[in-house]
């Protein structure tokens, strides 16, 4: 998944619950930040390495809470983080790296295959970037309407 999957498809999460969604969206975006930055400059194997395991996540937020001193700040980072792994399921990701060693870091490279998944994703998370923060009076309304009928449903 590419930039605009990540950050849509988050900030759509992260506003259902309340969340910042910018806040989200930064950390959709930072486990590839981080990886690919370093790849770049020659200090990480591969383009998907420590950012893109299941142990990054809460060192992401606990590093945001130190900087902001926000809670719903730094869940929202944990909240980008954790969607962002679960986007890129569909492709290899060390999930368990260093407890399980993945042959393909050694063989990884930097680049950009569109596939059917990729392109429609990243269609969906432009036009929920659009709903979001374009259309917001109605969709603070629809999230309005979403979590009446929710608390109506289950609590009877």
């Amino acid at each position: 998944m590419l930039i605009l999957g990540h950050a849509g498809i988050t900030a759509l999460v992260a506003s259902m619950l309340f969340l910042p969604a910018l806040a989200a969206i930064f950390g959709a975006l930072l486990p590839d930040i981080i990886d690919k930055g370093l790849f770049l400059i020659g200090w990480f194997p591969c383009t998907r390495f420590l950012a893109h395991t299941i142990f990054f996540f809460p060192i992401a937020g606990l590093a945001t809470y130190a900087i902001t001193r926000n809670k719903k700040v730094a869940v929202a980072v944990s909240l980008g983080v954790i969607f962002h792994l679960i986007e890129d399921l569909n492709s290899d990701i060390p999930l368990f790296y260093p407890f399980k060693q993945y042959s393909f870091i050694d063989t990884c490279a930097f680049g950009i295959q569109l596939t059917p998944y990729i392109v429609i994703s990243e269609i969906i998370g432009g036009l929920l970037l659009i709903y979001i923060f374009g259309f917001s009076k109605r969709f603070l309304n629809f999230r309005s309407k979403f979590w009446k009928y929710f608390r109506r449903r289950f609590s009877e």
